[in-house]
């Protein structure tokens, strides 16, 4: 705790060096109030930045991705500067990777994706008729319950009956 507020008054203090400057093997970035006063020295995008890095991309961090940043070089980061820059680079591909995934889907991925979801609620159903019949025994489809169950798959086969040669057509 005296080393955290020691580095801390340090950092604050004149003679400290411009905060992306700062050597990351001199920072205990475990040590979140350390962290913090890093971060308040610098704006918003690069407190966010580094604050990301810290949290994501730290080795000895609970959240850590699993993907080291590096340098170039292949190297770690030395500097709160090239950490943050290595971090806002990191999510900017993140971002557009996402957003290539996230392009128009072909109708026939709408149809797929629009079936699967129907066979999930029909698999719940039929569970929940196992379920009815478990209790209920021979008199579980006398039961409001079994009816209502029994429409609703009515309903899920009409509909998947419909989508059949719209998903599973061999027309590209």
């Amino acid at each position: 705790m005296a080393r955290a507020f020691l580095l801390f008054v340090i950092v604050l203090g004149s003679c400290a060096p411009q905060a992306r400057d700062i050597s990351l093997s001199s920072v205990d970035l475990s040590d979140m109030q350390t962290v913090q006063a890093i971060q308040k020295q610098l704006g918003p995008r690069d407190g966010a930045a580094f604050a990301d890095f810290v949290v994501r991309h730290h080795v000895k961090s609970a959240s850590y991705c699993g993907d080291p940043l590096v340098r170039a070089d292949g190297e770690a980061p030395e500097t709160v500067g090239e950490a943050i820059d290595l971090s806002t680079r990191r999510e900017a591909l993140e971002r557009q990777a996402s957003l290539e995934t996230k392009g128009p889907k072909h109708p026939r991925e709408l149809a797929r994706e629009a079936w699967d979801g129907l066979i999930r609620d029909r698999d719940i159903l039929v569970d929940a008729r196992a379920r009815l019949s478990s209790e209920y025994g021979t008199g579980a489809e006398r039961r409001p319950e079994w009816t209502a169950v029994e429409k609703r798959m009515a309903e899920i086969d009409k509909k998947l009956l419909a989508m059949k040669p719209t998903v599973f057509s061999s027309g590209t």
